[in-house]
C-alpha cells in the first residue's frame, strides 16, 4: 500500500487556519516554533483559502418591518389593492391590508396558493418547463416531499406567529445529526466517515495544538496565570483532552462498529482521525459547521403533516380575495393607480386598483408587459436566482435500521451536496428519502438541464457513494428543478434587491428575494411588512 502524501508546511498551515482560524490559533502556531511559515499563510503570496461563509450583516433599517399591529386601524377603508401571486408573501399582504380595511384582490396563476412552498404526496404531478412527472409514493400521511421550503428557525418569530395564530401543529426538524455522514471521494479512501467522528477528533486536535501553545508560554502576553489555568481547564473539557492534554482518543467519536448495526464494545476508543486529513480540505469545517449559522441553529421546526399546511391555512383566511388560475398578462399604471390585465381560462380580465403589489419571481414578472420605470425594469431583468434541485425517493428506513440515523442531513462533494432523513415516522417500515439537495453553481445547472430520469439515475449512483443501500432500496424517484417550475423559474432570489425596495408610483414590490432572509418565508413575510410600510405612510400623509 503506497504512502499517503504528506502536506507541505505551508499547505499544512493554510489548512490549520481554514479549520481553526483567528488570532489565538495563529499566535499557538509561533509557539510551536513556525513563525516564518505562519507569516507566509498570513500573507497575499500565499495560496489562496477558502473562507468560512461570513455572518450575515445586520438588516438594513429599510428592510426592517413593524409587527403587525403597529399600522392605523382602517387605514385602507376606500382604498384598493391588488396583489400578484398566492405565495407566502402575497398571502401575508392580503391578510393583513384586509385587516386593515384594504380590499384586496390576489391573482394566482395556478390553480392552488403557495407559490414555492409545497409539498408532494401520492399522485400529485411535478410539472416542469418540459417535462412532467407523477409521483408514485404509496398513500400514506408520513410519505411525503417538501419540494419548496424544509425548515422553520426558532427565531423566525413571524412566521411562528401565524403557525400559533392559524393553529398549525409544529414538531422538531433534525438539521444537525451527529449519527449522520460526512463524505468526500478525495478523503480517507472515499468512505463516509461519521459526522460525530469528524467533530470530536477536530475539536481534540484544536485543543491539544493550543493547550500545547499555552504550555510553552505563547501567550503569556495575553493571559494571566490564572486565565492560563482556566483556558487549558476549558480546553481539556472542549477537546476531552488527558491530563497531560494531549488528544488520544474520545468517547464523543463513538466506538467500533457503531457506524452499522451497533457496538458492543463500547469501552474501546475509535483511534483519532489524523488531523493532516482533516484539515487538507475545507470540506469538512464547512459541513461539520453547518448548524452553527444563525439560520441553522437548533431549535429548527417543521408542519406536523407537510409544509403546505402553512400555506392551506394561510389560504383559508383570504380564500375569497383569491382568483386562481389567473395568468397576469399586463401591468400598466394609471393616473391615480394601477391596472392589472389577466388571462383565466382564455378570458383576459383588467382590474384597476389604487395600488399593485407584484410578490412574483422576478424571471416571471420580467417577462410580463408593464410600464415600469427603466431603473426598475433593469432590476427586474438582471435578477439571479438559485438553481435549486431536489430529487426524493421512496425505500425502507435502512438508515435508521441499519445506521442508527434518525434524521439529520449528511453531506458529500458529490454533484447531490445533501442527503435528508425524515424527521418524522421514525420506526416506520418506509420513509421519503431526500436524495440530493443541489443548491446552485454548476452541480445545480448540470441537474436541472437533466431530464427527471437523467436525475434519478445520478443521483442514485452518487447517493450509494454514501449509502450503499441506495442502490437497491431506493425506488419511485421523483425531482424537482426550481427554475424549470412554471410561474416560479428559480430557487430563491441571490441578487441585491436595490431599487426594488423603492417603490414605483404605486407599485410596491415583495418576495422574499427583497428580504434580508432571501430563500426563507420568513423573509417573505418581512418583505411583505416592507411593502405594507410604504402603501400606509403614503396613505396617512
Amino acid at each position: 500500500m503506497s504512502e499517503k502524501p504528506q502536506l507541505a508546511r505551508r499547505e499544512f498551515l493554510a489548512a490549520i487556519g481554514r479549520t481553526v482560524g483567528g488570532s489565538a490559533m495563529l499566535r499557538a502556531m509561533a509557539a510551536m516554533g513556525i513563525a516564518s511559515s505562519l507569516q507566509a499563510c498570513g500573507s497575499s503570496s500565499a495560496s489562496p483559502v477558502a473562507p468560512l461563509p461570513p455572518a450575515p450583516p445586520p438588516p438594513p433599517s429599510s428592510m426592517m418591518s413593524p409587527r403587525p399591529g403597529d399600522w392605523p386601524a382602517n387605514v385602507g377603508v376606500g382604498k384598493s389593492v391588488v396583489i400578484l401571486g398566492a405565495g407566502i408573501a402575497g398571502m401575508t399582504t392580503a391578510l393583513e391590508m384586509t385587516r386593515l380595511g384594504y380590499a384586496c384582490t390576489v391573482l394566482e396563476a395556478r390553480p392552488t396558493a403557495g407559490g414555492r412552498n409545497r409539498t408532494i404526496r401520492a399522485g400529485d404531478a411535478a410539472i416542469e418547463t418540459d417535462s412532467s412527472q407523477q409521483c408514485i409514493f404509496d398513500v400514506d400521511d408520513d410519505l411525503y416531499f417538501n419540494a419548496g421550503p424544509s425548515r422553520i428557525a426558532h427565531h423566525h418569530e413571524f412566521l411562528l406567529a401565524y403557525c400559533r395564530e392559524f393553529g398549525v401543529a409544529l414538531e422538531t426538524f433534525t438539521n444537525d445529526n451527529r449519527a449522520a455522514l460526512l463524505h468526500s471521494p478525495n478523503a480517507f479512501s472515499g468512505q463516509p466517515q461519521l459526522a460525530r467522528r469528524i467533530i470530536s477528533d477536530k475539536r481534540g486536535h484544536i485543543a491539544e495544538l493550543l493547550a500545547t501553545a499555552i504550555n510553552q508560554g505563547a501567550l503569556d502576553q495575553q493571559l494571566s496565570a490564572n486565565d492560563r489555568a482556566n483556558v487549558l481547564q476549558m480546553l481539556s473539557l472542549y477537546g476531552d483532552l488527558d491530563t497531560s492534554f494531549a488528544y488520544t482518543g474520545s468517547s464523543r467519536a463513538g466506538f467500533p462498529g457503531q457506524e452499522n448495526t451497533g457496538s458492543r464494545q463500547r469501552g474501546e476508543l475509535l483511534s483519532p482521525l489524523q488531523l493532516q486529513e482533516l484539515v487538507a480540505d475545507v470540506f469538512w469545517e464547512l459541513r461539520s459547521s453547518f448548524s452553527q449559522g444563525f439560520d441553522q441553529q437548533p431549535t429548527m421546526l417543521q408542519p406536523v403533516g407537510g409544509m403546505d399546511r402553512i400555506t392551506r391555512a394561510f389560504e383559508g383566511q383570504i380564500i375569497n380575495d383569491i382568483v386562481f388560475d389567473a395568468v397576469v398578462t399586463e401591468i400598466r399604471k394609471t393616473i391615480d393607480g394601477v391596472q392589472v390585465s389577466y388571462d383565466r381560462m382564455g378570458t383576459v380580465s383588467n382590474i384597476d386598483a389604487d395600488y399593485c403589489i407584484p410578490t412574483i419571481p422576478a424571471p416571471v414578472l420580467a417577462a410580463i408587459p408593464n410600464d415600469f420605470s427603466a431603473a426598475h425594469q433593469s432590476e427586474i431583468a438582471n435578477f439571479q436566482y438559485s438553481s435549486a434541485v431536489r430529487l426524493a425517493f421512496q425505500s425502507r428506513r435502512f438508515w435508521e435500521q441499519n445506521h442508527n440515523i434518525y434524521g439529520g442531513i449528511s453531506w458529500t462533494n458529490q454533484e447531490i451536496t445533501q442527503i435528508w432523513y425524515p424527521n418524522f415516522g421514525f420506526g416506520k417500515p418506509n420513509g421519503i428519502l431526500l436524495g440530493a439537495y443541489v443548491f446552485d453553481g454548476p452541480a445545480g445547472d448540470a441537474f436541472t438541464n437533466r431530464t427527471p430520469q437523467e436525475r434519478v439515475d445520478a443521483a442514485l449512483a452518487q447517493a450509494t457513494n454514501v449509502h450503499t443501500e441506495f442502490a437497491n432500496e431506493a425506488a419511485r424517484g421523483i425531482s424537482v428543478a426550481w427554475k424549470k417550475v412554471p410561474f416560479q423559474l428559480g430557487g430563491w432570489g441571490t441578487s441585491d434587491p436595490g431599487v426594488l425596495l423603492t417603490p414605483d408610483d404605486n407599485i410596491f414590490f415583495a418576495g422574499e428575494h427583497l428580504s434580508i432572509l432571501q430563500g426563507w418565508q420568513e423573509g417573505a413575510i418581512l418583505s411583505a411588512y416592507q411593502a405594507i410600510d410604504g402603501v400606509v405612510q403614503r396613505d396617512i400623509i
